[in-house]
């Protein structure tokens, strides 16, 4: 799966080589816990930018003497209108509509399987910095809001959960 991130971000520099209003970022905090999020937001606007997201985890878990392998796949998409009057896309103030789509599995060491899927949608407010002369640097987004989410797991028993949630995000990258 870490090859599949690769060859993703290999082909979005590819195509936007010669573009001069692009973002790659990671999110560290995930990466401390496991989970890799990786980020490709272009601008296509002043004021405006798409942002499409990729995550991945996977790990062995313990419980007494069960082994329990899980892995996770996600992706998530958004809109950010920037606000700032002296700033164009991609720094400064903005708010995203997002959706978000992750699905898991887990195969305990006995065979039995467990699958879960959820929908979420939302919006966040933020910040982001590109810290570099010109349209290059390095970039910091920080960002807050609210999410609907809709899951439900399959397996021994099936439950779903559905509610508000608040999110915050923390994504490192470079702008070009």
């Amino acid at each position: 799966m870490k090859k599949l991130f690769l060859v993703i971000a290999m082909i979005a520099v590819g195509f936007t080589a010669n573009a001069q209003k692009n973002v790659i970022k990671a999110n560290p905090l995930g990466l401390a816990f496991g989970i890799a999020e990786l980020s490709y937001e272009r601008v296509v606007s002043d004021k405006g930018s798409f942002e499409i997201g990729l995550s991945y985890a996977g790990a062995d878990v313990t419980t007494g003497s069960e082994v329990i392998g899980t892995s996770a796949i996600g992706g998530e998409a958004k809109y950010k209108f920037y606000f700032s009057s002296e700033k164009d896309a991609p720094r400064g103030w903005y708010a995203a509509p997002f959706v978000n789509y992750s699905a898991a599995s887990a195969e305990s060491s006995s065979g039995e399987d467990v699958g879960f899927s959820a929908f979420s949608g939302g919006a966040l407010a933020g910040y982001q910095w590109v810290f570099g002369g010109g349209d290059s640097g390095f970039a910091l987004d920080l960002n807050f809001g609210a999410q609907y989410i809709s899951a439900s797991a399959s397996g021994g028993t099936s439950v779903s959960l559905e509610g508000f949630l608040p999110r915050l995000g923390v994504s490192l990258g470079y702008a070009w």
